[in-house]
């Protein structure tokens, strides 16, 4: 299990510790992604792991996607309740920033009617700020937010986590005090590659093994080709049998796994096989 939540301070804050480590190699191998662009892709990726992690309903979805004006063009990533994290990312290496002026938007369904929508501007170049900063604008609930993401000298990931610390309502001032501050949570974070989660929460927050709850997160894309036929169906016969005839197959291709599907004669006939 990678994933550990907990409530600390008299139950008056709510604390996890997510090890994203081999989800983002998983992530990072589909891509091949490398410096920077896996930097971000990683932390995001984190960030997103948490925010599925609050999901309530068991059929509950979270969507992110981040806009720049910098290195970063596009990121869209997605998980759901059961934790399975996915997504790509666009990347101009022309521009001069690697986070430049742009928007953060999560789309959260927790299962009821109804999505929720939220965004916020980001903070030029500093993406914990902007996760901290959605929370406090879009969520109303001031949350301390901390990732990272290290290479090894092969340029393999050798660690990647996130922690969040998100003060509940009733959470009295001398408890908001006790708060470590972006120094400590990173020290914190840090020695959970070496220690494991329950013992770096257990030495930092005292938290009792009892009391964690413990979820496990993957990289794990929902594309098949059993799927993809059926969004294709939706075309029509007529028109894939045109295409199958000039391309010689229907090509589809997954940004969130990389993966790239091809369909021909034989699948077009199952398709529309009459019973």
């Amino acid at each position: 299990m990678n994933v550990l939540r907990a409530l600390i301070y008299d139950d008056q804050v709510s604390l996890t510790i997510i090890d994203t480590t081999k989800l983002v190699k998983d992530g990072l191998a589909r891509h091949g992604l490398k410096g920077e662009s896996a930097d971000v892709f990683a932390r995001t990726l984190s960030f997103l792991t948490y925010v599925s992690s609050c999901l309530k309903e068991e059929t509950g979805e979270v969507s992110i996607a981040l806009q720049t004006d910098g290195k970063l063009s596009t990121l869209s990533a997605s998980g759901n309740t059961a934790l399975a994290m996915r997504g790509y990312l666009a990347w101009d290496t022309e521009k001069t920033e690697t986070i430049g002026d742009g928007a953060l938007t999560i789309v959260r369904d927790d299962g009821y009617s109804r999505p929720f929508v939220g965004s916020c501007a980001l903070v030029k170049g500093a993406l914990d700020e902007s996760f901290e900063e959605y929370y406090r604008i879009s969520e109303q609930l001031p949350t301390e937010i901390t990732t990272c993401f290290f290479e090894n000298e092969r340029g393999g990931v050798a660690f990647c986590g996130v922690i969040a610390l998100q003060p509940l309502p009733f959470a009295s001032q001398t408890t908001l005090e006790k708060l470590p501050d972006e120094k400590q949570r990173l020290a914190t974070l840090k020695e959970v590659a070496k220690d494991g989660l329950f013992t770096v929460a257990n030495r930092a927050f005292g938290v009792k093994e009892e009391d964690c709850h413990y979820k496990n997160a993957e990289y794990r894309c929902n594309c098949s080709r059993e799927y993809l036929k059926g969004v294709l169906v939706s075309v029509g016969e007529k028109e894939l049998r045109q295409i199958v005839k000039e391309d010689g197959a229907i090509h589809a291709h997954c940004h969130y796994c990389n993966t790239d599907y091809a369909f021909d004669e034989k699948d077009v006939d199952e398709m529309f096989q009459k019973e």
